[in-house]
């Protein structure tokens, strides 16, 4: 009899395990899922965006692919919400809700400095002489590379992987002092036309945004939809 009962507790512990292992991967494919959309969406978002401000530049006109960005934390929602209709959806756990509010996050920061950002610069364009206002004009795009490096590091913190914390941390520091300085345009300028030197200025922030997405978004979102 008692034989019996240790048995059976025993199974009971095994079901138990089985479905927290369960639940635990439902959760990891699911948090995959969010991050792998959200980071082609990212990747398409970047391209269409440097395409429209290329067209944009040749016929005189301001980037205004840059509104575009607008519309991504949208698309990406809706796109989520179309998959977890058709898909029984997961509970959210720790991690899940974790990444899910460094992103939400790094959202609310970058589009708020986005908005902010270009009212002062227009406010600025249209107080300053032109000299006057390359000194005190916002660069929006270092400071955007820098809260989606962070972002990066820290979801690397919360997903234990280190790649992904070095990754954000380097590639980050890296690329928004190069934006700030300028040195692909440096380099175009000593290679190109000037008017190749004015495009690269319109989308130069569309690759490393590409960038970052590929390896800060798609990439562990399709490491952890693989995860058994």
């Amino acid at each position: 009899m008692e034989e019996n009962m240790n048995l059976t507790a025993e199974r009971s512990l095994e079901i138990i395990t089985e479905q927290i292992e369960r639940s635990r991967r439902a959760v990891s494919k699911d948090t995959g899922q969010l991050l792998f959309v959200s980071g082609l969406c990212t990747m398409g978002m970047a391209v269409v965006v440097a395409i429209v401000n290329i067209i944009a530049g040749n016929n005189g006109f301001m980037p205004i692919g840059h509104l575009l960005w607008i519309i991504l934390p949208l698309i990406i929602w809706l796109i989520m919400r179309r998959f977890n209709k058709d898909h029984a959806q997961a509970p959210v756990d720790i991690v899940g809700s974790l990444v899910g509010k460094t992103w939400w996050t790094f959202a609310v920061f970058t589009l708020g400095f986005f908005f902010l950002g270009n009212i002062w610069n227009f406010i600025m364009s249209r107080l300053c002489t032109p000299s006057e206002y390359v000194m005190n004009n916002i660069h929006i795009s270092t400071y955007v590379i820098l809260l989606m490096a962070m972002a990066v590091s820290i979801m690397g913190h919360i997903l234990k992987k280190k790649w992904l914390v070095w990754f954000g941390i380097i590639g980050g520091l890296l690329i928004a002092i190069g934006d700030r300085a300028d040195i692909i345009a440096w380099f175009l300028g000593r290679l190109c036309t000037f008017k190749t030197v004015g495009l690269w200025f319109y989308i130069k922030s569309c690759p490393t945004i590409f960038l970052f997405a590929l390896f800060g978004l798609t990439l562990p979102g399709w490491i952890l939809k693989r995860e058994k």
